[in-house]
């Protein structure tokens, strides 16, 4: 699903941008902004007390900072990093004595980036549009929940490197000038695998968008 927001995303960009927009200058692109986190996780685990547990994730806002050096009007080179911490959530049914429960924790989430951008509007002045590919290192957090009887339950979790997509359409904030307002979406595919008495691999793939601010120099 989140794949095909993607690709509707991308589309609906491209048909933004049929008329000509602005030209982007070799050189480096430092960007900052505000990043939505939106990770798929939907699953159901067999456990002994209740029989299945309920995995699922929630959406966070969180930061992110990037810098690219753009070699030539179409090729750039980017590394990035974003952090958020969207919650973990263990729920499960029918529990005795208990009945139905939700336990949260958030988890600290860091992605370090590395992309390579092809710029698809090198002859307009005041947009920039561009399409990137590249590596994801994820960094997790372990998770700790405080269970109804009193007991801790902690969860170790493992990094992981995955696989990332992206679009970004940036705004000349005037002409000629070296700023601009940008706002992007990015598909991150990896695992999470997590261990407490066994290990467990599950998909963590995670949507997001970002809005902010560009300076070039």
């Amino acid at each position: 699903m989140k794949r095909t927001l993607v690709i509707l995303a991308v589309a609906t960009l491209c048909g933004t941008l049929a008329t000509p927009a602005t030209a982007t200058d070799t050189g480096w692109h430092l960007r900052v902004f505000a990043a939505g986190f939106d990770p798929d996780l939907n699953v159901t685990v067999p456990a002994e007390n209740p029989d299945f547990i309920d995995v699922t994730a929630e959406s966070d806002l969180g930061f992110g900072v990037t810098l690219e050096y753009q070699f030539n009007n179409l090729l750039g080179l980017e590394a990035g990093f974003m952090k958020a911490s969207p919650a973990i959530v263990l729920s499960a049914e029918d529990i005795p004595g208990y009945g139905d429960i939700s336990l949260t924790d958030s988890m600290s989430t860091t992605a370090l980036t590395l992309d390579l951008n092809f710029h698809l509007t090198p002859n307009s002045e005041y947009f920039d549009f561009y399409l990137g590919g590249g590596l994801a290192r994820m960094g997790y957090g372990d998770l700790q929940y405080a269970e109804p009887d009193g007991d801790s339950l902690v969860l170790e979790v493992s990094n992981d490197t995955g696989y990332s997509a992206k679009a970004g359409l940036g705004i000349s904030l005037g002409k000629n000038s070296n700023w601009a307002a940008f706002g992007g979406l990015r598909y991150i595919w990896t695992d999470l695998a997590v261990t407490q008495e066994n290990a467990a691999t599950f998909d963590f793939n995670t949507f997001s968008f970002s809005v902010g601010i560009a300076y070039s120099f």
